[in-house]
């Protein structure tokens, strides 16, 4: 298993969240028959209290092309956010 990620949150000096991906890649199976890769996410808090979903390679494929999508959204909102406040303090001048 390999570490993909991980994202620690703190808060007053003490560990609040971590987030931790880790893969296994796809191998052959004795058969020669291919067992599918896939990844542990595991979300846990500053005491040790964790939680871990196995997402196969597809499901964590179909996770990114959401997450991408769903970031261009934010980043999109966020910009046409911007313009109207630059807007607002042009007409206000």
């Amino acid at each position: 298993m390999t570490k993909v990620a991980e994202i620690v949150h703190f808060f007053e000096q003490k560990i609040s969240s971590v987030l931790t991906v880790d893969g296994f890649p796809p191998e052959t199976k004795k058969d020669r028959y291919i067992k599918e890769g896939g990844f542990f996410v595991r979300v846990a808090d500053g005491e040790g209290n964790a939680q871990t979903i196995k997402l196969s390679d597809t499901e964590m494929t179909n996770l990114i092309q959401d997450l991408t999508l769903a970031v261009k959204h934010h980043r999109e909102t966020k910009l046409k956010l911007y313009k109207e406040i630059d807007e607002r303090q042009r007409k206000s001048k």
